[in-house]
């Protein structure tokens, strides 16, 4: 009798260690995908600010699924694309993704935007170096790709130079 209770517990306990196991690999699993899905609902959330997209969160409030978040461009979108063109084509470092634009990829779009940060902003320094005890300004072409803003002369001249037309935005003095 005593060793029948002895196979049984043993039993018991591998199942019971085998069910702890199995519970406890289901739940690192379900930590992982929670983390991929915040990380690629930030990806989204970003790409939206920065692209000034319309983001649409109905279909994931629903099912949590990042991937059914849908981002619109919006006026603001298209003027930023606009601007984006025409400094890439003046300056070559600078990758234009018309092909992820054209089937609206707003996540590869934003990547390339992404990317292209520091490229843009060494640009912006040898655009705005000046004279001698100047500080260049390596923002320049990013503030003027994401809000329009053109309120440093060396950049204006060289938009002017390159016949790309940005708005004055600077405030007055």
């Amino acid at each position: 009798m005593k060793r029948k209770t002895i196979i049984f517990l043993t039993i018991a306990g591998i199942i019971g260690l085998c069910i702890g196991v199995i519970f406890y690999v289901w739940n690192e699993d379900q930590k992982e995908k929670e983390a991929a899905n915040y990380a690629l609902y930030a990806e989204y959330f970003n790409a939206s600010d920065v692209l000034h997209l319309d983001m649409y969160t109905r279909e994931y409030e629903r099912t949590g699924n990042p991937h059914d978040i849908e981002l619109t461009p919006t006026d603001l979108t298209y003027e930023l694309l606009q601007r984006w063109e025409a400094i890439s084509e003046v300056i070559p470092t600078i990758d234009y993704p018309e092909e992820a634009i054209e089937q609206e990829d707003w996540l590869n779009v934003y990547n390339t935007f992404a990317y292209n940060r520091f490229d843009a902003e060494d640009a912006s320094k040898k655009i705005t170096k000046g004279e001698e005890g100047e500080t260049p300004d390596s923002m320049v072409i990013n503030d003027y790709l994401l809000y329009g803003s053109v309120y440093n002369d060396y950049f204006r001249e060289f938009l002017e130079e390159n016949g790309i037309e940005g708005p004055d935005r600077r405030r007055l003095e």
